[in-house]
């Protein structure tokens, strides 16, 4: 979605507009950076290996769009 996209829903309602918070960002690319160690190690089960593997995707996902 582009930003005139996103702009026109802010616009009609349907998203809401938040100030940028740069600790709120800082705090998402640590818990991405922390969830992203636990993925490497060899002594979590796979399942949890990739539970920390797609936390630590989605934690930075959030903070990009933020």
């Amino acid at each position: 979605m582009s930003l005139p996209e996103l702009d026109n829903l802010v616009r009609i309602g349907q998203l809401k507009a938040e100030p940028r918070n740069a600790q709120e960002i800082a705090r998402m690319l640590a818990m991405a950076q922390t969830r992203l160690s636990d993925a490497t190690l060899n002594k979590v089960s796979l399942e949890g290996r990739f539970t920390s593997a797609y936390n630590a995707a989605h934690a930075a996902a959030l903070a990009a769009l933020r």
